[in-house]
């Protein structure tokens, strides 16, 4: 923040600014898994990074403005995030065609449950969150087939109903077909045009229908044609995403830490993929810092419970903080030491002010010479 508003000073057009650094900060913000106040509920917090951004038909707005999504609680909300403020506002519930199934929702609950658990015992001011990602082996929803479907279903109810009609009537009632059958076929016909052509299809009763041959009116019946723009039912997923990150600021005494963490979770795969960056900045009087990341791939039992994936989060975790701490002890005895000016011989430093006591002195000061 103080970066910001010092640079903030230097230019004189804020709006030429904010459109010049949005973009950077949209970057910083998800990247970074940057921690914001929940919009409504107090002492909540929610994390915005790359997969809780909103799908809005594939495109990010331009403004500083962007929607993100919020899955814990039951009832997943979508929310207003402005980047240059940074400041989350204005909760709204999902869309059907933008939320997942009851056995997604299920599934991403209890593993968001036991992950609050792990995160608030092994991080200081840890937060976390569990987002259902696009799972190839199960395709979104088409509603145009569905609708297809339907309209597939109403002609051969049609054409059923007409040929049975067409069969009870007498053969001099049909005026020009020589059998049933053919006016079964042209009552078809009829109902087959009115469909391709999307007009409103007209079904009425038997009673009506004959009467129509007759040639009498009938009172008919409208059925609508599908919509233009049909809702699309909820996704399903077995692909999750779990996201944590723990923030330690001590500006007191000069440093400040991020941990993040991010794991893919694929129940067709049966594989945990995990992802550790950590990055640590010591600024007294130097400055000095450690940016590392570590990987991991655990194996999953066939069919595994939300306990048993968060017990293979947990030893991975282990395993980068085990690989952390050898890093750290070897510092002092091989990386530092690489960084030393080498010491002489004697293992102890040049006296300058005595150089001449010393044998390279006498030669430097043609003492070597004299003796020869």
């Amino acid at each position: 923040n103080d970066v910001f508003s010092d640079i903030r000073l230097l230019v004189s057009s804020d709006a030429a600014f904010e459109s010049a650094i949005l973009p950077a900060l949209k970057q910083y913000n998800k990247e970074q898994f940057t921690v914001v106040d929940h919009p409504t509920e107090r002492g909540k917090k929610v994390l915005i990074t790359p997969v809780s951004v909103l799908d809005a038909e594939g495109e990010e707005g331009d403004g500083a403005e962007e929607r993100h999504v919020d899955w814990r609680g039951g009832e997943a909300k979508s929310f207003a995030f402005d980047h240059m403020k940074a400041t989350a506002f204005d909760l709204a519930p999902l869309p059907s065609h933008q939320t997942y199934d009851s056995e997604t929702l299920s599934l991403l609950s209890s593993l968001d449950k036991l992950l609050v658990g792990y995160t608030e015992n092994h991080y200081s001011d840890g937060v976390c969150a569990v987002y259902p990602l696009r799972d190839a082996n199960y395709p979104d929803p088409d509603p145009e087939a569905a609708d297809e479907d339907k309209t597939e279903e109403v002609k051969e109810v049609g054409q059923a109903e007409a040929g049975e009609l067409a069969q009870d009537l007498p053969a001099e009632e049909t005026e020009g077909a020589e059998t049933a059958a053919e006016t079964a076929e042209a009552a078809s016909s009829v109902l087959h045009e009115g469909v391709e052509e999307g007009e409103p299809m007209k079904v009425g009763t038997p009673a009506a229908a004959e009467a129509a041959l007759e040639g009498e009116p009938a009172q008919e019946e409208e059925v609508q044609g599908p919509e233009e723009k049909k809702e699309r039912p909820p996704r399903a997923s077995r692909v999750f995403g779990l996201y944590l990150v723990g923030n330690k600021y001590n500006p007191s005494n000069y440093w400040t830490g991020r941990w993040r963490s991010t794991y893919v979770l694929d129940y067709a795969k049966g594989t945990l993929e995990g992802t550790a960056k950590i990055n640590i900045h010591y600024y007294e009087q130097g400055n000095v810092q450690l940016s590392t990341t570590l990987h991991s791939s655990s194996p999953l039992p066939p069919s595994p419970t939300a306990e048993q994936i968060i017990f293979a989060l947990k030893s991975s975790e282990s395993t980068f903080s085990t690989s952390l701490s050898t890093t750290y002890s070897q510092l002092s005895d091989e990386s530092f030491r690489g960084l030393r000016r080498a010491l002489p011989k004697t293992r102890s430093k040049i006296d300058w002010s005595k150089a001449g006591g010393y044998r390279l002195g006498l030669e430097l000061g043609g003492g070597g010479a004299a003796a020869a």
